[in-house]
């Protein structure tokens, strides 16, 4: 349940650990729960990346998160490897999305 998770700690801890590919997943899903803490999305488990870009209104809004599921996916499913390099330029994007 990503309202349970303490997305900051958890992030700090991965990196920490070089698991780069475990916090660009927590940055994803802290990015979802701000989606759905703004009632901007409706989360839910079972739902695709697809299924919430779907539900985006705003053009910018879109593209960006646009970006953030090819970083996710490419990283995540992918299995992309990165080095903290390429990690903290992932990482700015996730933290400047608004």
């Amino acid at each position: 349940n990503i309202h349970e998770i303490n997305f900051p700690e958890s992030i700090v801890n991965f990196e920490r650990q070089q698991d780069y590919r475990s916090a660009i997943r927590y940055q994803f899903l802290m990015v979802l729960k701000k989606l759905a803490d703004q009632k901007i999305i409706i989360w839910n488990p079972e739902k695709t990346n697809k299924d919430y870009l779907l539900e985006l209104k705003k053009p910018t809004l879109k593209n960006n998160f646009k970006d953030l599921i090819y970083i996710f996916d490419n990283v995540w499913y992918g299995e992309f490897m990165i080095n903290e390099e390429k990690y903290q330029q992932f990482k700015q994007k996730f933290v400047n999305f608004k």
